[in-house]
């Protein structure tokens, strides 16, 4: 019986889509919490920008959100490559034990 990946496989597709997304600074890769604060940096930068004034910690804010998701995204793909793993070295275990113990 070899060990079902499916779950981890899905997992890590679409977080790896997900990632792409968030390197390529497209909105809906983000949670909606984080599409409503940048939503809400880029209204107060275009305030700013109204008012010929540049807006430092609204483009500090937004920076932060999409490294936070990419940070996240990354861990996320990690930990679910480390729990297949983990699946597959644990039918791979079981295996060698069912065969271990003979035909006698």
């Amino acid at each position: 019986m070899a060990a079902n990946t499916r779950q981890f496989d899905r997992i890590i597709e679409v977080a790896g889509r997900k990632l792409a997304g968030v390197r390529g600074r497209e909105l809906w890769a983000l949670p909606a919490g984080d599409q409503a604060k940048v939503a809400g940096y880029v209204g107060l930068a275009v305030a700013k920008a109204t008012r010929l004034k540049s807006s430092p910690t609204a483009e500090r804010g937004i920076e932060r959100i999409w490294s936070n998701a990419e940070a996240a995204l990354v861990a996320e793909i990690a930990a679910a490559e480390k729990a297949k793993a983990a699946v597959i070295a644990q039918a791979a275990a079981d295996k060698v034990a069912r065969k271990g113990k003979g035909w006698w």
